[in-house]
């Protein structure tokens, strides 16, 4: 079973979530809260395997308590929910380890599915731009990249060769390559143009 906790301050919005999750045999919610505090509080002491988290909350908003979370609990998973659809926000976001993002207008099984991606080991953000929805789902493994690998990235990004990159970095074409195949084990990627990719959608570069 899969432990969640919802923390939002819409009290319709979270009994009708709450109600569909219940229903569901592979989620047992654990517990909600009202707002970034309360959820802090929670996770100190319950055993939350994802934690539903809105941004826009008194006291303490879902930015602040995801930062809190990742810094206490990293094991946690964060799948923020919001009306909120701005694109620096959903950087932000990404950048402080949230690991999944939907709109409350998402529907509710759609959210569930999300819950359970997550969980899994992905990352999984639903955006809407201009009424057309743009998915971002990656395989993460939690292993964090090292500063020599997103050097590596980074000029592979810009269009470099591997060979170029090797010249600019000061270090053999074998290293680089070393660097690489490392880098696709951490992220999953199946190739450089995917590592790239994923480095991009996630903010590294």
């Amino acid at each position: 079973m899969i432990k969640v906790f919802i923390t939002d301050d819409h009290q319709s919005f979270k009994e009708g979530l709450i109600a569909y999750l219940k229903s569901d045999p592979e989620i047992e919610v654990v517990g909600h809260a009202q707002n970034g505090k309360e959820a802090l509080q929670a996770v100190a002491v319950e055993p939350i395997d994802v934690m539903l988290l809105d941004v826009d909350m008194p006291e303490m908003n879902g930015e602040e308590t995801l930062i809190a979370i990742k810094k206490n609990k990293p094991e946690v998973k964060v799948l923020i929910l919001t009306s909120l659809n701005d694109k620096p926000l959903i950087d932000s976001l990404r950048k402080n380890g949230a690991e999944g993002f939907r709109s409350k207008e998402s529907g509710i099984t759609d959210i569930s599915n999300a819950i359970k991606r997550i969980h899994q080991g992905y990352i999984d953000y639903l955006v809407h731009n201009d009424d057309k929805p743009n998915r971002i789902t990656i395989r993460y493994t939690g292993s964090h990249l090292s500063p020599q690998e997103i050097k590596v990235i980074k000029h592979l990004a810009e269009g470099n060769s591997t060979k170029v990159t090797a010249e600019l970095m000061r270090l053999s074409v074998h290293t680089i390559e070393s660097h690489c195949k490392i880098a696709r084990a951490k992220t999953g990627a199946k190739n450089v143009a995917e590592l790239v990719a994923i480095a991009i959608r996630q903010g590294v570069v």
